[in-house]
């Protein structure tokens, strides 16, 4: 577990963002403004389907382009990352024998004109999520999808200095603590989570960490005011349930806010209310402003 004070984001360094606003209006004016690539041809040929143009993919190209990674040096092509089928793609450069393949391509695709944040919203975290349904439906396996996954969040890591370059300053010193259940170990999304949280000007801390009482400890020890949990399977809930519990009566902080997050929240945020959490957030880049709105609420609790 490391503090990431130090490592807060400069402020104000970009007008067009303004994201950090108490202003609902303004939540999502920097997502508006994300570059994003040309519709891809096929959806302008009427007699061939996206569904097709997927399962095409899938039978064919993706195959050869699998075989054909073992001997060329580049990656093809530049694709539209808002497709599912550059998803796909993106995901084989991802898995492939070429360690840099993956991060050449997201380089092709900033030096476009696609900004950092629509990199990571809409190529990086969907490839995350497909990586994830590769291994459940076993056409992945462990290892392959852990090294998919540790070069994904290598290229975030990379790409994470020139995100917080557009950052704009803390509105009021905001404290925010992100986790996964004691035990397991960081969530891509929480760590995409952590990227705009960071951007907005929060200082931070984050997990995991290796026990339930290190995590109380740590809320006893440091003011927060948001505790934010990554929920990716429904194996721990009562483990969660016990935790919220603990760190609202141990929190030095005494009306802590407690946030939802991760991939069962965004199939069942009904957990939410069961495990008495505050707020349910299935969206990074207004996680931290919707924190924002959680602090305001619970101040106003006696």
């Amino acid at each position: 577990m490391g503090d990431l004070n130090e490592q807060q984001c400069s402020a104000g360094t970009t007008a067009d963002y303004t994201a950090g606003s108490h202003a609902d209006g303004n939540a999502r004016t920097g997502r508006s403004e994300r570059k994003v690539l040309a519709e891809p041809i096929w959806r302008f040929r009427t007699g061939l389907k996206p569904a097709s143009m997927v399962e095409l993919l899938k039978a064919q190209v993706i195959p050869k382009i699998v075989v054909a990674l073992g001997t060329l040096q580049k990656p093809a092509a530049h694709v539209d990352a808002s497709s599912e089928g550059s998803v796909e793609l993106f995901a084989v450069l991802v898995l492939g024998n070429d360690d840099g393949a993956a991060a050449e391509h997201v380089a092709r695709e900033i030096a476009h004109g696609v900004s950092v944040e629509a990199v990571f919203l809409e190529l990086l975290a969907p490839t995350a999520r497909h990586l994830g349904v590769m291994w459940e439906a076993d056409t992945a396996d462990f290892a392959h999808v852990t090294l998919g996954v540790s070069r994904l969040q290598r290229i975030m890591r990379t790409l994470g200095e020139s995100f917080c370059d557009t950052a704009y300053p803390a509105v009021s010193g905001e404290t925010a603590l992100l986790t996964t259940l004691p035990g397991e170990q960081h969530s891509f999304g929480l760590s995409m989570a952590a990227e705009f949280f960071r951007r907005a000007g929060w200082n931070l801390s984050m997990g995991p960490f290796s026990s339930h009482h290190d995590l109380t400890s740590m809320v006893q020890d440091r003011w927060f005011d948001i505790v934010g949990f990554s929920v990716t399977s429904d194996r721990r809930l009562d483990e969660l349930k016990r935790d919220i519990h603990d760190i609202r009566r141990d929190s030095r902080n005494r009306n802590v806010g407690i946030m939802l997050g991760g991939p069962m929240m965004m199939t069942h945020p009904e957990i939410a209310t069961s495990m008495k959490a505050d707020m349910v957030s299935t969206d990074a880049s207004e996680a931290p402003q919707q924190a924002r709105g959680l602090v305001e609420l619970m101040k106003s609790r006696p």
